[in-house]
């Protein structure tokens, strides 16, 4: 059995409709603006995760305790030079 002419022109005429909403819905996603919106929607329901919130309040509490122990040792070697010198000074 063939198809008939007009059967297939219409099935030609489907494809191509078919092929030019794929096209339309492609370019939409891999647009810049769409993507970095994506990305942004992404990135603030990540950061309402309690989960999440609770890791980068660890993260910041080991930053911070890591940058008071470092100014702590700082400090305790700067007192030790200092006493060094007034040593040597008092030689």
């Amino acid at each position: 059995m063939s198809r008939s002419y007009d059967s297939i022109e219409g099935d030609i005429a489907k494809a191509r409709d078919d092929l030019a909403t794929t096209l339309d819905e492609i370019i939409d996603r891999v647009n810049p603006k769409n993507l970095a919106t994506e990305g942004k929607e992404r990135a603030t329901a990540a950061l309402r995760d309690p989960r999440v919130l609770a890791v980068l309040g660890g993260i910041a509490a080991l930053v911070v305790g890591g940058i008071t122990v470092s100014m702590a040792n700082k400090r305790k070697e700067r007192q030790r030079i200092e006493a060094y010198l007034a040593a040597r000074r008092a030689l």
